[in-house]
């Protein structure tokens, strides 16, 4: 075929294809051309995700309460910030074959955010998937049931479970930190929002890495309420913050000129000295706030000696001026030495030592009971990893006893708690432990597993007869008392 044959066939086939076209779509088409709209391919409609997050912003009233039982858990770690229940009711000895009977049990979103309690009512700071909002979830401790939720919008991805705080109860209040760092304070026995603050939006510093507020695996810190004051650490703009409960109203921040930055511990008031002040193991350096006084709100000392990338156990006060520090990921612990100066405080690392060198603990925090130092070692431990073990609060180096290489828990990181001489210890895979301490000693005197756990790393609860458990989708409450 020739040059000008080959032009002459494709502009035929040009014509013909026109005509056709015209055709189909004006004389007489057996198809509708319409406009493409949104939703008509049965795809689900394209949301545009706003920053604008109004917190506490939906409620719900789901039940009605049934009976106020004894007992409380206001916090994490408990009343006294040791993790160790001082409520009187009588537990159980040991548990025969059927293990401590479940009273109830429900289904929380993927998270480790443990349960606060108080007057007969479980608080729950949980994350709904489907809805993609934090709740704070109210439940009967008697029943479980549900009594309300309140809630907001926040979108993010999945980065190991999305929970990971435990609400701080009082009379008045309930305080909670979400997984990107929003606070809300509402009323215990309704539900009502009192005030929220956005941490991330106040407090960080934007284009700059030390002023991000949330850490990379979210918001871990634990809010805590003293007196008529919630206390934050948000770094950022501020090393830490007092929020008058009742208003919402900022009463003090504390100056952030180092930079420190919001790590996964949980502020802890300890008094050092004779001198009461927040304790606070940051991203950067440890540090004390002065926690009452003219000088309140006011840096009493910090030091940058101890500064693991990551630390999720939070500081343990052990007497004389001292305190234990933690790190995860092999990083182990320090000795943090204060001293009383001219001019106020000072602190400097005494000792420190590699999680496989003596104790640590990769998110549990330990539990000092008299003279001695319980806890569960990492998988990075050595010998003694993923055993309980026990040392001197003057050694943490050597320990004084530990369970045995035949006796390891789980991947070394989940819970345990105190009750007079009972330590309850749950592993990853949902075996709960019930140990008689004794001085340095321990007995494992009943074993028993409650259910096939992913993930059973949120610390416990104990109120009256109950303890209350969860792993990464399921919360459980057990009778654990003597009968």
């Amino acid at each position: 075929m020739g040059k000008r044959s080959t032009i002459l066939f494709i502009g035929i086939a040009a014509v013909i294809f026109v005509a056709a076209f015209s055709w189909w779509i004006f004389a007489s088409p057996s198809y509708n051309v319409v406009e493409r709209l949104p939703g008509m391919d049965n795809r689900p409609p394209q949301r545009q995700i706003s920053d604008s997050i109004v917190i506490g912003q939906f409620f719900d009233t789901l039940g009605t309460m049934d009976e106020i039982l004894p007992g409380s858990w206001p916090r994490f770690r408990g009343a006294d910030f040791d993790n160790i229940s001082k409520d009187p009711t009588p537990l159980a000895e040991q548990w025969d074959t059927s293990g401590p009977p479940v009273v109830w049990q429900t289904t929380l979103g993927e998270g480790y955010a443990g349960p606060a309690v108080m007057n007969g009512r479980i608080y729950v700071l949980d994350y709904n998937e489907k809805r993609k909002a934090d709740m704070l979830r109210c439940f009967s401790l008697k029943s479980g049931t549900e009594l309300w939720r309140r809630w907001y919008n926040v979108e993010f991805k999945r980065n190991h479970g999305y929970s990971r705080t435990i609400p701080a109860v009082s009379e008045k209040y309930v305080v909670t930190i979400g997984p990107r760092s929003h606070v809300m304070c509402v009323d215990p026995l309704n539900g009502n929002l009192l005030w929220s603050i956005d941490l991330e939006k106040e407090y960080g510093i934007a284009g700059t890495v030390k002023g991000k507020i949330t850490p990379e695996f979210y918001c871990g810190q634990c809010p805590l309420i003293d007196g008529e004051m919630a206390i934050f650490a948000p770094g950022g703009k501020a090393l830490m913050i007092g929020v008058e409960c009742s208003t919402g109203k900022i009463l003090w921040k504390t100056p952030n000129p180092d930079s420190l930055r919001m790590s996964h511990t949980s502020i802890m008031p300890m008094t050092i000295l004779g001198k009461k002040m927040y304790v606070y193991a940051a991203l950067g350096g440890v540090c004390a706030v002065s926690a009452d006084g003219e000088d309140i709100g006011k840096v009493l000392w910090k030091t940058t000696e101890w500064s693991p990338p990551i630390t999720v156990s939070s500081p343990v006060y052990l007497g004389n001026g001292e305190i234990a520090v933690f790190g995860s990921y092999g990083a182990g612990a320090a000795r943090i030495k204060v001293s009383r100066t001219d001019s106020g405080y000072s602190a400097a690392v005494s000792e420190q030592h590699k999680a496989s060198d003596g104790l640590s603990c990769e998110q549990q925090t330990p539990i000092l009971k008299g003279d001695h130092l319980w806890a569960v070692l990492p998988e990075n431990a050595g010998p003694l990893k993923k055993q309980l073990a026990c040392y001197t609060k003057t050694d943490l180096i050597k320990p004084v006893w530990s369970s045995g290489k035949e006796s390891r828990f789980g991947k070394g990181m989940g819970p345990f708690i105190l009750s007079g001489n009972k330590l309850f210890l749950l592993d990853d895979e949902g075996t709960l432990n019930l140990f008689r301490i004794e001085d340095s000693q321990a007995t494992l005197v009943s074993s028993h597993k409650i259910l096939d756990a992913i993930e059973a790393w949120s610390p416990m609860a104990i109120a009256g007869k109950y303890l209350i458990m969860r792993d990464a989708r399921n919360m459980l409450c057990l009778d654990i008392s003597k009968k």
